[in-house]
């Protein structure tokens, strides 16, 4: 005698539940479906980089700062390598760098630390891709050989190193 705890309705009648969504019914019984589950790994590797993405857009936001604000700041690193190129002549001062000369500091110095944040963020910002670029290729790489759990770590990792980069610059 076969005893069936719990029955589930279906369009076609009644059956069992089902054992998982990587499970389909084949008219008499669930049978595990290697393309379904295939296809839900690749669902969940790419649910995966997407948060991958929005933790990066994120830390580039903390980062970066606006929009405006990052090309205004790009503005400035270019005109100060130009000043800096030109071997910084006292009287062609260009206007993003003479507005950071205060409090005692010279053309030249403001120049200087413009250029040296522009570096120091460009820094940031590579290290934050290749994170994100890196983690996303293993997470898609360990989702088609089958690895989810893998995918997921991967994943983890890549968070937990985002949030410590955020937080080790904006601190």
């Amino acid at each position: 005698m076969m005893i069936i705890h719990e029955l589930h309705q279906f369009e076609d009648g009644l059956r069992p539940a089902q054992p998982s969504s990587g499970h389909e019914w084949d008219g008499e019984k669930w049978q595990l479906s290697a393309g379904r589950v295939a296809e839900l790994e690749l669902q969940e590797a790419e649910r995966l980089c997407a948060k991958v993405d929005a933790a990066a857009d994120n830390a580039r936001n903390a980062l970066a700062g606006d929009p405006l604000k990052a090309m205004e700041y790009a503005q400035a690193a270019a005109d100060a390598q130009a000043f800096q190129d030109a071997s910084y002549p006292k009287k062609e001062v260009p206007l993003s760098v003479a507005a950071w000369v205060v409090k005692g500091r010279t053309a030249k110095q403001a120049a200087e630390q413009i250029l040296g944040k522009a570096d120091q963020l460009t820094d940031h910002l590579l290290t934050l891709r290749t994170l994100r670029l890196k983690a996303k290729a293993q997470i898609r790489t360990q989702a088609g050989q089958g690895n989810s759990s893998l995918a997921r770590i991967a994943a983890d990792e890549a968070l937990a190193a985002i949030r410590a980069l955020t937080v080790r610059v904006c601190d």
